[in-house]
């Protein structure tokens, strides 16, 4: 049976700070999902730069598949150690993740991996070994159907440090509370939780940059895209039936295509004019769709909540708007297929609007997405 690994991430930059020093890349291949989670000394501009170079450094190394060793000595002799505290100037995880469920850990000066399992809740045992002149804790583990793992940058094991929590919460802290989130949740809505319970502690003011990456092994989830009419009107019939023949969650992106969509299955479009949020247009519904939106405005709205949140999406959890219920439902696939027509909307034929919009728009919901490790197909009709 094929699995995939759901990708949860949360991040929170030190109050006060505008950029987060921990850094999180991920790459997926058809085999396997590579994550890597590193921990810039400090804080700030200083600390981003370090651990995002940390980073790219253990991703681009692994996809040229380059042995492990000499990733992590590469990783080691390429950053410097802090002269004052004597301390390395980023920390790192590595996770690699086979579809198979097999997982090969890497980690240096890091909290440790946490597993969830029917067994339980316990850190992930590593094995020490000498690379370069440092301690590095190795380990190889196997995830079954729904199994989790959590990583974390000691923003979390720290938080309440000096104030609600003397000693801060922990490893055993965190083990403790983790008791009490629910697992069947998706990845994201882990991950949001336990960034949630940091907050406290930390009373909303993050003593540390602070990040949470959860990751559940599930069958895979495919999510089709349908937006703009084809340029041939010859052809609505062949893309909605191709349409409704893909994807395990179908979402319709546009007024003029809704409409193309409800004549072709020969359903009614129920338009709901119950405004959410004034700065989103309402959605529809189509029997057996399950999603249906306004097009360019919706798109751009869910643009900017990807931007503005970056990795944090606690707070579309409740959301019911249009562009909310998007990212929602794209965030929680493995692979995302847009259906993109390219018949002009007269609409978008003024100068306030550029041309190449809606091709625009889609491509950088492809970027966005893909640097948050789902697989994008584009296709145009």
């Amino acid at each position: 049976m094929e699995l995939v690994p759901e990708l949860g991430i949360n991040q929170k930059a030190k109050y006060g700070e505008e950029l987060c020093g921990d850094s999180v890349e991920v790459y997926r291949t058809e085999e396997s999902t590579i994550v890597v989670l590193s921990d810039g000394l400090g804080s700030g501009v200083k600390a981003n730069i370090l651990s995002t170079l940390t980073t790219k450094i253990a991703v681009n190394m692994i996809k040229q598949k380059v042995p492990i060793d000499d990733v992590v000595e590469t990783i080691v002799n390429t950053l410097p150690v802090c002269k004052v505290r004597k301390l390395a100037y980023s920390t790192f995880s590595i996770l690699i993740v086979s579809n198979s469920g097999e997982v090969n850990l890497v980690e240096y000066d890091a909290p440790p991996v946490i597993k969830v399992d029917k067994g339980g809740i316990t850190p992930v045992i590593t094995r020490k070994k000498g690379i370069a002149g440092k301690f590095i804790g190795e380990a190889r583990i196997t995830l079954a159907e729904n199994d989790l793992l959590i990583l974390v940058s000691d923003g979390v094991t720290q938080a309440g440090l000096g104030g609600i929590l003397p000693l801060g919460l922990g490893v055993d802290g965190l083990i403790q509370h983790l008791h009490g989130i629910e697992t069947k949740l998706n990845s994201q809505e882990i991950a949001n939780q336990i960034m949630e319970l940091c907050e406290a502690f930390y009373a909303q003011q993050p003593g540390d940059d602070t990040t949470v990456v959860t990751i559940k092994l599930r069958k895979p989830r495919e999510t089709v895209v349908l937006t703009g009419p084809p340029l041939n009107i010859a052809q609505d019939k062949l893309v909605v039936d191709k349409f409704m023949e893909t994807g395990d969650v179908k979402i319709v992106c546009g007024g003029t295509t809704a409409q193309i969509v409800a004549r072709e299955l020969n359903k009614p479009l129920n338009v709901d004019f119950n405004y959410v949020d004034p700065q989103v247009p309402p959605i529809a519904r189509i029997e057996g769709i399950d999603l249906v939106t306004e097009g360019v405005l919706t798109l751009s709205k869910g643009l900017e909540i990807l931007d503005k949140n970056q990795a944090e999406y606690a707070s579309i959890k409740d959301a019911q708007d249009g562009a909310n219920l998007l990212v929602k439902h794209l965030l929680s696939c493995d692979k995302i297929k847009f259906m993109v027509g390219t018949k002009i909307n007269p609409a978008h034929q003024n100068p306030e609007l550029p041309l190449g919009l809606r091709k625009s728009i889609i491509e950088k919901w492809q970027q966005k997405l893909e640097s948050k490790g789902k697989k994008v197909e584009i296709t145009w009709y």
